[in-house]
């Protein structure tokens, strides 16, 4: 083992003994080379051999995350990396011996010359250098062939015309412009390779996709001077994943949008219909506060989901009239006016039939006259006291023969009837021959009185002139009260008359509320996923 640690060490001491002349060969070659490339070096000029001749720069750009799609203020902002390649004849040299073989060093970019490339169509203004791609302290690297490459990292805000007609399901297509700020083509043109925008390093956005990227170069020519400027532009072509939206903006608008077709569901006289359909018309216009903070405020275009959901606020706007007509129809049925035939012909017999609603019982069943049938039983029903009535006399005529006038008034109910106070067992009712009325007597009284007898017919008489009495006295009374608790047959006819109206309209409406959400659903939604 101490043979092996003293091994490592005398190899540790040779590498010391052997590299340092070269490492320090190596930072005294590339002073030496930094102070020969900028000993006579200008950062101001050009370089080019001839001042006619131009510098061609190549500009491509890496897209690494696409930070924020701002709908409100159309403002995308994106994180890259910028490339820019050009030949400065000045920075070359020989990788021989003399500079221990070095092909590239890495110099601060104040150093030397680079192009003044600007983001021409930036929305931020609060960076260093605006509108110019400048960081500062970045460095560049410098080739043996006078080859230069800056790579600039940025975060890039850049304003992008939305068209949200589309929303949910849109595809936005914006543009970063690059292009020189103070060079003419004449002095440095712009060149894009092939595959000027790279992803390779991109980072998936949650609520965006970037399907295409492409570059492409434009040459501008302004009013101001003859020369020709160059500019790169990269076209970004985004898509929405609706996935979010669907579930929360799009479905409960086309629920709010069934829920209408409910209000006329519920029975005609309801006093809720009116409530819903208030109620849902507010729902749709919270759902409509909301998409107008989503998109930008423009007037260009509509997008289809406001459409339908002013569609559907419509829809419930007029189911509201409808519904409020509905309930007066309703309230038509006290039983003041009836049903104009020209509305029974049309309603009762051709839509009634169509929406398979049975209105043949307006013709052919009448409702009960509850008064009539009320005097009918009550005319029986004193048919039959009546019969008790003689059948009671004849069995008091029986008694009387045999025990004489007194009878026991044993009954509260038939001493009330007859207006005598019940005495117990051993008091008796009589009565008077000569004043009609019964009296109270004892049983030794009708003893010394046993031979004087009332002729039946008077007794009779009494009585049935009281039983008539009170009973003519309770049916008025009971009449009265049914013409204030029981409508009359009229009445209840033209009730029914117009509650079925308003269950037929109410039917009508369904369908055509059933129709029109189905039709301007598809019609509309369908743009949007059909998109």
């Amino acid at each position: 083992m101490a043979t092996r640690t003293a091994l490592y060490a005398f190899h540790f001491l040779a590498v010391l003994h052997v590299f340092p002349v070269t490492s320090n060969g190596h930072a005294a070659a590339e002073d030496t080379l930094l102070r020969e490339l900028f000993s006579h070096y200008s950062k101001a000029i050009r370089p080019v051999m001839n001042t006619n001749d131009s510098v061609p720069v190549t500009l491509y750009m890496t897209l690494n995350q696409l930070i924020d799609v701002d709908e409100k203020n159309q403002i995308i902002t994106t994180r890259v990396w910028l490339y820019q390649e050009w030949n400065d004849s000045r920075l070359t040299w020989q990788p021989t011996n003399h500079y221990f073989g070095l092909t590239s060093v890495v110099v601060p970019i104040e150093t030397l010359w680079c192009p003044d490339t600007a983001l021409l169509n930036s929305a931020d203004d609060h960076f260093e250098g605006f509108p110019r791609i400048v960081v500062p302290g970045l460095t560049v690297t410098v080739y043996s062939c006078g080859k230069v490459v800056q790579v600039v990292p940025a975060i890039l805000r850049t304003p992008c015309n939305m068209d949200i007609t589309y929303f949910p399901v849109d595809i936005q297509h914006c543009e970063i412009e690059f292009g020189l700020w103070k060079y003419a083509d004449r002095q440095v043109k712009l060149l894009l390779p092939e595959d000027g925008i790279r992803l390779a390093n991109f980072i998936a956005n949650s609520e965006w996709d970037i399907p295409d990227v492409r570059g492409r170069t434009m040459e501008k020519v302004f009013i101001a001077t003859p020369d020709s400027y160059t500019s790169i532009i990269f076209d970004l072509t985004i898509s929405r994943k609706p996935l979010y939206y669907t579930v929360n903006l799009i479905l409960p608008c086309v629920l709010v949008a069934v829920l209408t077709l409910v209000v006329f569901a519920l029975p005609s006289d309801s006093t809720d219909k009116v409530n819903l359909s208030v109620s849902l018309l507010l729902t749709l216009y919270v759902f409509s506060i909301l998409l107008a903070e989503l998109l930008p405020p423009t007037s260009n275009m509509i997008p289809y989901i406001t459409v339908y959901l002013i569609f559907n606020m419509v829809l419930i706007g007029i189911s509201v009239a409808m519904t409020t007509c509905v309930s007066i129809l309703c309230q038509q049925s006290s039983g003041r006016s009836s049903v104009p035939i020209l509305i029974k012909v049309v309603f009762f017999k051709v839509v009634a039939k169509l929406l398979f609603i049975d209105a043949s019982f307006i013709a052919t069943k009448d409702p009960p006259n509850n008064i009539n049938l009320y005097r009918r039983r009550n005319e029986k029903t004193t048919k039959l006291e009546n019969l008790k009535i003689e059948e009671s006399d004849l069995t008091l005529d029986r008694e009387s023969h045999t025990s004489g006038l007194d009878f026991p008034i044993g009954n509260s109910s038939t001493a009330r009837l007859l207006d005598v106070p019940v005495v117990g067992e051993q008091c008796h009712a009589s009565y008077d021959c000569i004043m009609g009325k019964p009296r109270r007597y004892c049983p030794d009284l009708s003893r010394h009185l046993h031979g004087f007898k009332c002729p039946q017919r008077h007794m009779r008489t009494a009585k049935e002139r009281k039983v008539e009495n009170n009973t003519t006295r309770i049916v008025k009374y009971m009449e009265i009260l049914l013409k204030r608790t029981i409508p009359e047959e009229k009445t209840i006819k033209i009730q029914t008359e117009w509650k079925l109206l308003a269950t037929i309209i109410d039917r009508l409406l369904l369908v055509f509320f059933t129709l029109c959400t189905l039709i301007g659903g598809l019609g509309i939604l369908s743009r949007i996923t059909d998109y």
